[in-house]
């Protein structure tokens, strides 16, 4: 008796077909696509609440300035500085070990009663054209922005 089979032997199947490999990095980039801008955004959030640490530290140190001063500027006279403020408050992240400077903190139109500090978004970085622009902060604990609204951007 001879045995013959219905079928002739086939040849086992290795790996993916093309197909599956195409549906497979239509799906990856489906996820990439939503992903992403998310991620970029929970960054620029964590930048923000980075930057407006560094405003409310700034803050401090014009507290204690002025505590020690009674003065928010330098010098009293016809042409009135604005108070330089030290390292590690002037910039966003606060210590430099931490990484590439992504805000600049300055003092302006500081007054023998009061002042107000900016924290810039450095030209070239990540934040640079960020829908909150520059966060503003004063004596009076009135904060800003220069674009967007503070309930969005300061939370």
């Amino acid at each position: 008796m001879i045995n013959v089979a219905p079928f002739p032997p086939t040849r086992l199947a290795r790996g993916f077909t093309l197909i599956e490999v195409m549906i497979v990095v239509a799906i990856i980039g489906i996820l990439a696509a939503i992903a992403y801008p998310s991620y970029t955004e929970h960054v620029r959030r964590g930048h923000r609440a980075g930057a407006q640490k560094a405003l409310l530290e700034a803050a401090q140190f014009m507290q204690r300035y002025y505590a020690g001063n009674n003065t928010y500027v330098a010098t009293v006279g016809p042409a009135v500085p604005n108070i330089t403020l030290p390292a590690g408050v002037n910039r966003s992240p606060t210590d430099a070990a931490d990484g590439t400077q992504i805000y600049n903190i300055t003092v302006t139109g500081s007054t023998i009663a009061g002042y107000q500090l900016n924290a810039e978004p450095v030209t070239g970085r990540v934040m640079e054209g960020d829908r909150c622009g520059t966060f503003t902060l004063n004596s009076l604990n009135v904060r800003g922005v220069t674009s967007g609204t503070v309930a969005q951007c300061w939370k």
